[in-house]
This record gives structure tokens, C-alpha cells and sequence, in this order.
């Protein structure tokens, strides 16, 4: 921000009415609506020094609640017009709760974000988010009465299931316990286990106690290491324990690497949060480590339930289910200014019902979903903050949407160095109806659907002037999600060329990816692509290549797509990317243009079930950019595919895809 003009003092009151003190955490977020320069974390009661301009200001802090985990609320000043010394003061008292249920009784789990922002310029974004879980933690959130603004957008987002895992207290009276499995995942099922308290788990914590078929409640510092714990975990298995429930106190700061790791989103949530389970040890190592099975617990509940075990008599229950096949995904938008109106109820049938199938994946390289609501220009949703969904393994789950356009990130969580393998696709989603969204299904091959997201909306291969701009998405699968090679990948390899008038213009050693500075005028071209991908997780679509011919020109503007057409394939496979083998087999063929609507004159398809070293051709019946292959199966192996297509306006392809599906 430029040179100071006027002074702004920032004033906060929490819920009880109190002025906030350093106690409760009261920060402002000051960003400037003209240029997006942006003062954060400003503590409430400081006086600053900022020139004439419009502001936003977002303040939060957290209420101490006796017994439970203290309340958020953020509240915002949507825009100030900064032409005079002024105080601002934010009564959280005039915040309204945000909360949302569905008419599942079950479905009582989940994470929940608020997000305050402002729009600035035309794609240009800044805002707070505050991170919670509603079945612990009281959130409230409203604007200054009288203030608004058409900069400023705000966002409810609930990402609901019923829990994976839960813990409860049974006595005085039962009482939920934040709760997160530290390595292996639990043995599904459910169990009452009476409960002991071990101190720090060492050997003279447990000297005298009964801990034999327990669950012994640890209490650790909030450093404490993997290694440390292992320690402690097996001390309580050499007493004859049965399970540890590790209390870390406090929890806002568990290390990363082999030690516990703190949860993302902002400082006023993880003040909040303090003593919340505030993230996972998973994987081998986690596993390996520890010899029973280990519970992490946080937040006011947490201390509740070691002072139980410290008592003695007490039991606990604690239930571990298997993948949930429900989920929830709502969103809450507007914008000027927060609703007055923050709670929510919906019912199933005000959704959109999702069948999510997952196909050909591994549980050593599983799915990892992630959904954003995009309306208004902004972007909304709990993946604002990188929390995704595990997706399952060669697997269905019903999922419900709030009604509206959908942007998904299909992500790999993978054992290699590689970091491929994202699939991204978009959808709009009406109330009441019911779609089916197939993820890395067969056949993986060129595809062009949608835009690039970065640099926004610009077609997959465009030409802006002189410039030839190519990134083509070489492994979108076969619903049309795209996936582009990566390039810091070491098992992605390929080229790709352009040739103007027959001769080569130029080349680069990236698979679909390149950018040439062509002439202005008018010519023919040939762009040819190669990717070859040597992953464990990629046991399909091997090697894929394609050659385009097309004419072009300079184009004043912004980015024009190129006229290259898309051969796609949609084999009825199973989850595991497999057709019937033995006998006869129709592949629907779909041929479509990028830049739009196409007359396409002509398809031929060839099929190899040998990797590509003989092809066979196949009967193609069919009109109109839409027909059918029909093929004939051995009775094991896979199937390679090779298609060459033609439109009127003379542009042709040529596409290889090896190893395109299974045969069973």
C-alpha cells in the first residue's frame, strides 16, 4: 500500500460483550480494493497509517466457552472509504451462527470453512477463511450493520458424511471426542472398552496401574515426536493395554514429517482449535511404528475424557466404519454482504444426487477428490484449502451437490516421486437430479474439453497473434476429464513438433506441451505429439501419440483455438478398466472438433492385441461425429487402438493409444 494519509483504528467485541484482549486472538485483515495490497493478522485495538482509498476489512476472534472449545466469529466491514481519521469497531455479537444439517440422522461428521473476500479487477481475488467442525466448534460470522459492497462475496461451505470414526465418553452422561486414527486405520466395527489413564506412558506412569484390555488415555506434550510415541505406545502394550488414545496438550503446533502434523487454514481457526486433533500420521511408517492401535483426541472434550479415565470406572466407545458410500458437498454463496440467515437444513431431494465410480485405481495410488462451487466469479469450497476427499478404490460412492457449476480435481496420492495422473473436469448440477461421473475410466487418450485453467480460459491449443500455444491434455480419460502429461514427472517422456508446409518448424522435448512463434500468414500445418508414461499406477494407455493437420493464420485477440479433432472412446469396462474377452465387442466412437461444432466426413478404426505391432481394422458404422467400432476379443491381453478422422473443412487426425484397455 502506498503513503500513509489518514489514521484507522481497528476495535473488536466478542460475544460476551467483552472489548477483545490478546486473549481472544482478535486480528483484522485490511486489503485495499483498488490495487488488492493487503495488511494481515493486524491485532484489534492498533491504530494504522493508510493513504485515501476504498478497504475491506475482516476481523475475527475466538469467545472462551467454560467446559468447551471456545467460538469463532468473523465478522467484515465490506468497504471503507478511508477520507478521514476513523475507528472501526466489530461487534461479534451482531454475527449470526453458521451451521448445516441434511434429513440424514447419521451424517452428523464433517468439515465446515467460512470464507470473507473481495473481488478485485476482473479475475483477482482476495479473502480470509476460517476452517471448523460444527459437531465441536460454535462459528458465527455477519458484516458491519449498514455496510455492503459489489466487491465483496462471502461462502458457507460443509463438506458432510457420516463418521469414519468415533469416540464418545459414556460417563457422567456420553459426550462426543474429537478423534483421529494415528497410522493404521482402525478394524471396522465397534467396542466399549473400560478406560484407564497412563500418564505419559512411560514405565513409571503405569507402575500400579490396571491397564490390562483397556483403552489407556496418554497425556504428552505437544511436541512429542513419532518416535517418542511409538515408545510410549509400546510401554502400554508391555503392560497388556489394548489401545491408546494420545492427548496432546496442547495440539495447535503437531510437527510434520514422522511427527504429528498441524492442520492447514488460518491462525484464528488454529487458536480455536487448540488441543483439536489437528491431523493424521499415515502411511508405513506411522503404521510400522506403532503396536497398537493409536487414537489422537483434542479439544475441551479431549481433557473431559482424560479427567474420566483419571478417575476411574469410566468406559469409552469407540466405532471405526468402513469407506462412507454418502457424502455432502454444500455451499452457501453471496455476495455484498454476509445473510442474516446462516443455518441451514436441506433436504436430499434440493440436490443434485452424484455417483461417483472410480475406476482402475490401486490402494498403493488412490484417489484424492476435490470439488470447488464456482459462482459469481469466485471460487468456494472446502478444497479452497486443499482438503480433499479420499476417492475409493475401483469403487461407487453416492455423493449430493448443491445445484450449480462444479469444478473437480481428481488427484493421485502416489508412492513415487511422480505427481501425475490429475484428472479435472467441470459440471452443472440441477436440484433433484441425478448424474453419473465416471473418474479414469477407459479409453485415456487426447482430449479437449473445457480450458486451461492457468492462464484462465485459454483453449488447450490457440493461436494469439503469431504465437501457437500448445498444451494438450494427452491422458483425459474417457468422460472427457481432462489430464495433461507432467512434465516434472520422470515417468512422462515424449515430444512434440510442428511442420509448416511440409517442413519442420520446430520442436520441443515435452509430451503435448510447446510453444512456436509462427509467421502471420496463412499456412498448413501439421502438429505432432508423443507421450509415453512408465508409472506402476498407469498400467493402461502407455503410449499415447497423435498427429493433427489444420490451416492458420494470425489471429488479432485474444487466444483462438486451433481446429484440431478429438477422437474419443467409451468401451463399457468394468471398475477395473476391463471388457469381456473371446467374442465381440462394440466400442462407441465419438469425433468432435475443438474450436466447435464440426462436419466430420470420415472414420476409420484399427485394433492391435499385440501393443500395437499388428492392427487389425474394425467394422465403423455410424454418422454424424457419433459411431460404433465393432471389434473381435481374444481371450485375454489388452486392447491398442488407432483411429484416423477427417472433417470438411479438410483438418484430419491421427491418434494411437496403446494399451487402452483390459481384456478378462
Amino acid at each position: 500500500m502506498a503513503a500513509a494519509g489518514y489514521q484507522l483504528t481497528l476495535r473488536m467485541i466478542d460475544r460476551n460483550g467483552a472489548v477483545a484482549t490478546a486473549s481472544s486472538r482478535a486480528t483484522f485483515d485490511v486489503i485495499g480494493l483498488s490495487d488488492g495490497g493487503r495488511v494481515r493478522d493486524v491485532p484489534a485495538g492498533t491504530t494504522l497509517r493508510l493513504p485515501a482509498d476504498r478497504y475491506a476489512l475482516v476481523g475475527s476472534l475466538i469467545t472462551p466457552r467454560p467446559g468447551l472449545d471456545p467460538s469463532m466469529a468473523a465478522m467484515a466491514h465490506p468497504e471503507l472509504n478511508l477520507t478521514r481519521d476513523t475507528t472501526v469497531t466489530l461487534d461479534t455479537r451482531q454475527t449470526a451462527k453458521v451451521t448445516a444439517n441434511v434429513d440424514q440422522p447419521e451424517v452428523t461428521g464433517g468439515s465446515s470453512l467460512v470464507e470473507m473476500g473481495v473481488r478485485v479487477g476482473a479475475d483477482r481475488t482476495q479473502s480470509v477463511v476460517f476452517p471448523f467442525e460444527q459437531r465441536f466448534q460454535e462459528m458465527f460470522a455477519g458484516t458491519l450493520p449498514g455496510t455492503s459492497s459489489t466487491a465483496f462475496y462471502f461462502g458457507a461451505s460443509h463438506r458432510l458424511e457420516q463418521p469414519r470414526l468415533e469416540l464418545f465418553g459414556e460417563q457422567p452422561k456420553r459426550f462426543p471426542v474429537p478423534v483421529a486414527a494415528v497410522g493404521a486405520p482402525l478394524p471396522v466395527g465397534s467396542w466399549t472398552p473400560a478406560l484407564a489413564f497412563g500418564g505419559a506412558g512411560r514405565q513409571e506412569d503405569l507402575a500400579g496401574v490396571e491397564v490390562r484390555d483397556r483403552l489407556v488415555v496418554l497425556e504428552l506434550p505437544s511436541d512429542t515426536t513419532l518416535e517418542t510415541l511409538a515408545e510410549r505406545v509400546a510401554t502400554v502394550h508391555e503392560h497388556g493395554g489394548a489401545m491408546v488414545a494420545a492427548w496432546l496438550r496442547p495440539a495447535d503446533a503437531v510437527r510434520q514429517g514422522t511427527e504429528l502434523s498441524g492442520q492447514p487454514g488460518s491462525r484464528i481457526a488454529a487458536a480455536a482449535t487448540a488441543g483439536k486433533p489437528s491431523g493424521q500420521l499415515t502411511g508405513s511408517k506411522a503404521a510400522e511404528a506403532l503396536v497398537l492401535p493409536t487414537l489422537q483426541i483434542g479439544g475441551a472434550n479431549a481433557e473431559r475424557f482424560a479427567a474420566s479415565a483419571r478417575a476411574g470406572g469410566s468406559t469409552a466407545t469407540v466405532s471405526a466404519r468402513q469407506e462412507i458410500r454418502d457424502a455432502y458437498e454444500l455451499s452457501f454463496p453471496a455476495t455484498g454482504r454476509v445473510p442474516a440467515q446462516l443455518e441451514h437444513s436441506v433436504r436430499k431431494s434440493e440436490l443434485a444426487a452424484v455417483t461417483m465410480a472410480f475406476h482402475g485405481y490401486s490402494a498403493e495410488s488412490p484417489p484424492q477428490m476435490h470439488a470447488i462451487h464456482r459462482v459469481a466469479g469466485v471460487r468456494l469450497g472446502m478444497s479452497r484449502l486443499g482438503y480433499g476427499t479420499p476417492g475409493l478404490v475401483r469403487a461407487e460412492r453416492q455423493e449430493y451437490y448443491t445445484p450449480g457449476t462444479w469444478a473437480f480435481l481428481n488427484a493421485l496420492v502416489s508412492q513415487t516421486p511422480s505427481v501425475g495422473g490429475d484428472l479435472r473436469g467441470e459440471e452443472l448440477f440441477a436440484a433433484g437430479k441425478s448424474y453419473r461421473l465416471a473418474w479414469n475410466g477407459a479409453v485415456t487418450g487426447p482430449g479437449f474439453r473445457g480450458k486451461r485453467d492457468y492462464p484462465a480460459d485459454k483453449p488447450w491449443a490457440g493461436r494469439a497473434t503469431q504465437e501457437i500455444d500448445i498444451s494438450i491434455p494427452l491422458f483425459s480419460d474417457g468422460a472427457g476429464h481432462t489430464g495433461t502429461a507432467d512434465l516434472d514427472a520422470p515417468g512422462d517422456r515424449g515430444s512434440t513438433a510442428l511442420y509448416r508446409e511440409g517442413r519442420l518448424f520446430g520442436s520441443q522435448a515435452t509430451p503435448g506441451r510447446a510453444v512456436f512463434v509462427a509467421p502471420s500468414e496463412e499456412a498448413g500445418y501439421r502438429l505432432t505429439t508423443e507421450a509415453e508414461r512408465d508409472e506402476p499406477w498407469a498400467p493402461l494407455s502407455t503410449k499415447v501419440s497423435a498427429e493433427w493437420t489444420f490451416r492458420s493464420g494470425y489471429v488479432q485477440g485474444p487466444s483462438r483455438a486451433l481446429p484440431l479433432l478429438e477422437v474419443r472412446y467409451t468401451p463399457a469396462v468394468d471398475l477395473a478398466n476391463s471388457a469381456p474377452g473371446g467374442g465381440s465387442f462394440t466400442v462407441p466412437v465419438t469425433v468432435s472438433r475443438q474450436d466447435g461444432p464440426a462436419a466430420i466426413t470420415g472414420l476409420q478404426v484399427e485394433a492391435s492385441y499385440d501393443g500395437g505391432i499388428t492392427w487389425r481394422a474394425a467394422k465403423v458404422s455410424g454418422q454424424g461425429g457419433r459411431y460404433n467400432a465393432e471389434l473381435h476379443h481374444p481371450a485375454t491381453g489388452s486392447v491398442s487402438l488407432r483411429a484416423k478422422a477427417a472433417d470438411a473443412d479438410g483438418n484430419t487426425t491421427i491418434q494411437s493409444i496403446t494399451h487402452a484397455y483390459r481384456l478378462r
